[in-house]
């Protein structure tokens, strides 16, 4: 495709924003729900439902009490995190429309969880980084290269080899301008913006590479930042920042966060995700 726009007006006839999300995230927008009205949104779905009620019962949730209805559920992961998980279950569900060779959906939603699990724990150090937004930055942030894996393969090839002989697989998006003549996050924004997502998750996808692509810099843009190189680091099972994408020095600065940080916002993120991972793929 020409430039990203063509390829995201193609690609939507494959793929829509699920409705059962737009209708939980517009009535939790709205404010005093009943845990039976949201109860009654998401069991339009019976497979986010089995999906919800496989992560009540988790490891990482488990009370000692089974909980075997979605209300139950609802009251053991609070509204917050209830629409988190909906939304990343429905994504990961409208692109099951989507096949390439070149990357895996368990690989791709493994790096999607990473940053989003991270991006929210970073919010939590933060003031006025709500965690729950951060976690969908984080899981969205890469949907634009999924599209373009998807519907160029020949040219995806190319960048993806340029970016393991030029930058040790550590900086695609460099080489996705070099051959497409634009890269993922451009596509991100553009599918971000056919789907009227909000404008902070659009500032993400566009700027989580480069934040000073936006000015002056949103807080978190900044978070998916330092999220993104930080999950390539849980992927890779290394605490030194020298392995993962180079992070702007200026997002440590801004958050007001030590990089020394780094480990300890690390620890425990593979537990997590790997329970996450299990439900979204499913």
């Amino acid at each position: 495709m020409s430039n990203a726009h063509d390829l995201v007006s193609h690609t939507t006839s494959l793929i829509s924003f699920p409705d059962v999300a737009i209708a939980l995230n517009t009535a939790l927008s709205k404010g005093d729900n009943s845990v039976q009205e949201v109860a009654n949104i998401i069991e339009r779905d019976p497979a986010l439902t089995a999906a919800l009620l496989r992560i009540s019962n988790s490891a990482s949730m488990n009370t000692g009490i089974e909980v075997t209805t979605v209300t139950r559920a609802i009251s053991r992961l609070g509204y917050r995190q209830i629409n988190e998980i909906v939304l990343g279950v429905e994504v990961a569900k409208s692109f099951n429309g989507l096949t390439n060779d070149l990357i895996t959906i368990k690989d791709f939603w493994q790096h999607s969880l990473y940053c989003a699990v991270i991006s929210k724990k970073i919010a939590k150090l933060c003031r006025g980084i709500d965690p729950g937004t951060a976690f969908t930055a984080g899981l969205l942030h890469d949907i634009g290269q999924l599209i373009i894996f998807s519907n160029l393969a020949d040219e995806s090839e190319e960048f993806l080899s340029k970016s393991i002989l030029d930058f040790d697989g550590l900086s695609t998006y460099l080489c996705e301008k070099e051959v497409l003549g634009y890269d993922h996050t451009n596509v991100g924004l553009e599918l971000a913006m056919r789907w009227d997502l909000p404008r902070a998750l659009q500032e993400c996808l566009y700027a989580h590479h480069e934040p000073d692509k936006i000015s002056p810099t949103p807080d978190l843009v900044m978070v998916v930042h330092i999220a993104n190189s930080l999950a390539v680091l849980a992927e890779i099972q290394s605490y030194t920042l020298k392995d993962a994408p180079e992070i702007d020095a200026n997002a440590w600065l801004q958050l007001n966060i030590d990089p020394e940080k780094a480990a300890e916002i690390l620890t425990d993120v593979k537990s997590e995700v790997e329970e996450l991972l299990n439900v979204f793929i499913a």
